[in-house]
């Protein structure tokens, strides 16, 4: 409030004319951080006048930091496909659980149940400084190096138990170096997440972590939104989507392949990874300069994939798990583009004897590598004729656990394990 009213009086003493040049960019970073900061103000303002007037925000449960059996913690809007299925199972289990987010526009905020208390932590060091110091017994997030050398969030010492859920179809490989070393427990994928896992903990002389296969949350989401019914169509259609950085296939094989694909006849559509675009913004617009030129060429910004995995036949990627979502949801192939190690330093590959993804990759498609990328139309050929719908289900019944139903499988997990409560 005090903040509020100096800013106030500064805006009521400052010139009538003030000449200033503002960038579109920042201009719209700052109107942004203005909307956000109204937004945590209104946030806030709301509880204060509750309790002012004795009330408790509606869906609010009444315990304290100490008391929390269950948290989840949340960066930010972009998880909400990975935290909306535990959040839902959760409440229909009628488990009290907190909420902890560091994005006040994040829609889970706004979610109201008896069982579920939802707080936004704070932007920033402020944020960070309270997800360091959350009191709950177990609490669940997809945010990997918690805890280590550098990384903002600390592991709070009021956490018992320290429970990693995926956010992605691989094993630790594509991970940063440390990712796990400081969880307590980890809700796997499947299975063959155990191999990396177990061998990273040995050579670092970890102590084991509690493993449990229980599924891809993000996957029930998706399934729900992907429709596999046919559209007729004048032509293919290959999906192009990038990781961000040295290791996006973008960077490592520019735009030359997707201009021989137009040339076949193919229509593509190009979804570079969003972090681009906060990134590798200048490149990702030297890009799409060059892409707008071709013909049967379209760009995809949205912030889902399910509308251009639905509409194509066919997908290239790089090293990114967007293969995996492609194939395991939709049942079609996968061509994956070779990228040299070296362009992806810091990884947890750097410390694995094996990567589940070499032998993955074939599974779902082919992998090519970049003495070959002028070759790109066989390539497409063969894996548009080879890879059928059933060999891809088979191997994703072989790899994923509770496909379409994860969240419910957490939430079982925990009222029967965590909180030892038998249905």
């Amino acid at each position: 409030m005090t903040t509020f009213i100096i800013l106030t009086i500064v805006f009521l003493l400052s010139p009538k004319n003030v000449y200033a040049y503002l960038d579109p960019g920042s201009g719209a970073v700052l109107i942004n951080l203005l909307i956000a900061g109204i937004a945590a103000l209104l946030f806030s303002l709301k509880g204060v006048f509750l309790k002012l007037i004795g009330k408790k925000p509606k869906g609010e449960i009444e315990h304290k930091d100490k008391d929390v059996v269950l948290g989840v913690l949340s960066e930010g809007k972009q998880y909400r496909a990975t935290f909306e299925p535990i959040v839902n199972a959760l409440i229909d289990h009628k488990i009290p659980f907190s909420y902890y987010t560091l994005d006040i526009e994040d829609e889970l905020l706004k979610r109201e149940s008896e069982f579920m208390e939802a707080r936004f932590l704070g932007y920033g060091n402020l944020g960070f400084a309270k997800a360091s110091n959350l009191k709950a017994s177990n609490l669940i997030c997809t945010t990997p190096n918690i805890g280590c050398k550098g990384y903002p969030i600390r592991k709070s010492l009021h956490i018992n138990n320290l429970i990693h859920v995926f956010h992605s179809i691989n094993d630790l490989s594509m991970y940063r170096k440390g990712s796990l070393d400081h969880y307590d427990s980890v809700f796997m994928v499947g299975d063959f997440q155990a191999k990396s896992i177990r061998e990273l903990e040995k050579k670092r002389g970890l102590k084991e972590k509690k493993l449990v296969s229980l599924g891809l949350p993000y996957l029930d989401t998706y399934s729900g939104e992907i429709n596999n019914t046919a559209n007729k169509k004048d032509k293919k259609v290959v999906l192009v989507a990038s990781s961000w950085g040295s290791k996006g296939l973008l960077v490592n094989y520019g735009t030359e392949f997707i201009k021989k694909l137009t040339e076949a006849n193919y229509s593509v559509i190009v979804r570079p990874h969003p972090q681009s675009y906060v990134s590798e913004e200048k490149f990702i617009n030297e890009i799409e300069s060059e892409i707008a030129k071709l013909d049967s060429v379209r760009w995809d910004r949205d912030i889902s994939p399910t509308k251009s995995m639905i509409e194509s036949d066919l997908l290239i990627s790089d090293t990114s798990s967007i293969r995996f979502d492609y194939a395991f949801l939709c049942q079609k192939p996968v061509i994956s583009l070779e990228v040299p190690l070296d362009a992806m330093p810091g990884f947890e590959r750097d410390d694995m004897s094996e990567l589940w993804m070499e032998e993955a990759e074939i599974k779902i498609g082919l992998k090519v590598a970049k003495e070959d990328i002028e070759k790109i139309i066989g390539f497409v050929e063969q894996a548009l004729n080879e890879k059928g719908s059933d060999e891809i289900v088979t191997y994703r019944e072989s790899v994923i656990k509770n496909f379409g139903s994860a969240g419910e499988a957490i939430a079982k997990y925990v009222k029967q394990v965590l909180i030892g409560e038998k249905q």
